[in-house]
């Protein structure tokens, strides 16, 4: 693993510890017995902190529904930061207790929290429920999100926040219209590195920005092919027919669909790859600082035909139209075997000495700006300057206002908490983050028809292609819906 430290940025040095620590984490979901996508519902209560005695009405109780690593890492992140357990939901029952036994080393509350393995009885039940940690995996986000907002909850859920281009329209909308605290897990974007670079590049310290580069550098992936035949015996205790909830029944086939969030996110049923996985993360600042609007043109590359699951190496190229002032965009991601050409990152390798595995690059008409994989350690170099240095220290940037909100100790739970307790909306709240699916997911409908797509995102149809719909229109499986 490369590091991402350079000697002249303390910016840039803490975040080379976090993103250190993340991959590594990643590393081990990936590997562990359990992944996050083998997940079905789980529920979990905190307690937040507040001043004063800890009285009934000062509990901010939470759910965790997905009982696996990932879940298990963010309830850990949200005990911390003060909440309640109170429930755990998982089509495992296994999983439940291992959830429970794991947090019972930080709670003496946690052989009080009941389990389910329905999530509809969870709402049905836990009365005294105020908000809920959604990481189960992506093609259950936006259905359970819903029903959790609709039962007037506040929802954190995992990112990708939704599997589909119309699952992000409804979900934002449905959270814009409601009363209730919503955000997406991006924890980057609670960095402080991740706000100033918004703030710099919407002041427009480095010109017009006509081209980006998005990369996450992974080994190919297996050719896309479709499900093995036959079927292999539930385990004891397992609910498949739940955990495929809303989508196409198939079955059981060991080994296959799990465990390992990486291992199910393969498949398009069920997740969007690496795109979907890490891809997300690292969209996310140059969406929000260049204002990006739906893409006009999609084209994702096709190395093999398209069966049942992702293809082998991702390559896209998005087109974005001029937003007022703003220069219209060409950006490209790249994953799976693929990677960014050498002068569009120049800079960031000249200041690492390598590529960074994972990052962006934005190249403005006065200066280039590298973007962390997580959206921090953030580093910007303008004509002229001999090297990149931080967003956070580099002079001219000195002048331009602080106009981003700042996380509270750069803390992504502890953000969203407090303003459920306040009553406001998350700075990566469904709305925002909703926006920034309907950007990314297109490449999904071009990859599945095939070849390269006009986007008319304010319809969401491929004009003249009335046979994109199936990959653009939810058909949910309505028997665990609520």
């Amino acid at each position: 693993m490369i590091s991402l430290q350079t000697p002249q940025d303390h910016d840039n040095r803490r975040y080379s510890m976090t993103v250190r620590t993340q991959i590594n984490r990643r590393t081990f979901i990936h590997r562990a017995g359990a992944g996050l996508a083998a997940a079905a519902p789980l529920v979990l209560p905190s307690r937040v902190c507040v001043a004063g005695p800890e009285a009934p009405s000062n509990r901010f109780n939470i759910a965790l529904i997905g009982c696996g690593p990932r879940g298990d890492t963010i309830l850990r992140a949200a005990l911390g930061s003060g909440a309640n357990l109170i429930a755990l939901c998982d089509a495992e029952a296994a999983r439940i207790a291992n959830t429970r036994k794991a947090v019972a080393e930080r709670t003496s509350e946690a052989e009080k929290a009941r389990g389910y393995e329905d999530y509809r009885e969870l709402i049905a039940k836990e009365q005294s429920l105020d908000g809920v940690l959604i990481a189960i995996g992506p093609w259950w986000h936006a259905p359970m999100s819903t029903a959790f907002i609709q039962a007037g909850k506040h929802v954190y859920c995992e990112k990708p926040l939704t599997l589909l281009v119309s699952e992000a329209r409804a979900l934002g909308k449905l959270a814009k219209e409601s009363k209730v605290t919503t955000q997406m897990g991006t924890q980057g974007a609670a960095g402080g590195s991740f706000r100033r670079a918004v703030e710099i590049v919407q002041a427009g310290l480095l010109g017009q920005i006509r081209e980006m580069h998005v990369w996450h550098i992974n080994e190919p992936g297996p050719k896309s092919h479709a499900r093995p035949a036959g079927e292999d015996p539930v385990p004891a205790g397992f609910n498949w027919d739940l955990w495929v909830g809303p989508s196409p029944m198939r079955p059981f086939k060991k080994g296959v669909y799990l465990p390992g969030c990486r291992r199910t996110s393969w498949w398009l049923d069920f997740g969007a790859w690496v795109l979907g996985d890490f891809g997300v993360h690292t969209w996310q600042l140059p969406i929000r600082a260049l204002k990006l609007d739906y893409p006009v043109r999609v084209e994702h590359n096709v190395p093999e035909p398209v069966l049942e699951t992702y293809v082998s190496t991702t390559k896209v190229r998005y087109e974005f139209a001029a937003r007022g002032d703003l220069a219209p965009v060409t950006a490209w991601y790249y994953d799976s075997g693929n990677r960014p050409p050498k002068e569009a990152t120049a800079d960031i390798e000249a200041a690492y000495g390598n590529l960074p595995n994972v990052g962006a690059m934005l190249l403005g008409e006065r200066g280039t700006m590298f973007i962390g994989g997580w959206g921090g350690g953030n580093l910007i170099k303008l004509k002229g300057d001999e090297k990149m240095r931080g967003v956070n220290d580099h002079p001219a940037a000195k002048d331009i206002p602080q106009t981003e909100p700042r996380a509270p100790r750069e803390n992504h739970m502890l953000e969203w908490i407090e303003a459920a307790q306040a009553g406001k909306k998350a700075y990566q709240s469904f709305e925002v983050a909703a926006h920034s699916m309907e950007v990314i997911l297109p490449a999904v409908v071009s990859l599945r028809m095939q070849r390269p797509i006009d986007w008319d995102g304010v319809n969401l149809k491929v004009p003249g292609a009335p046979e994109a719909d199936k990959f653009i229109q939810a058909d949910h499986r309505k028997k665990w819906l609520c």
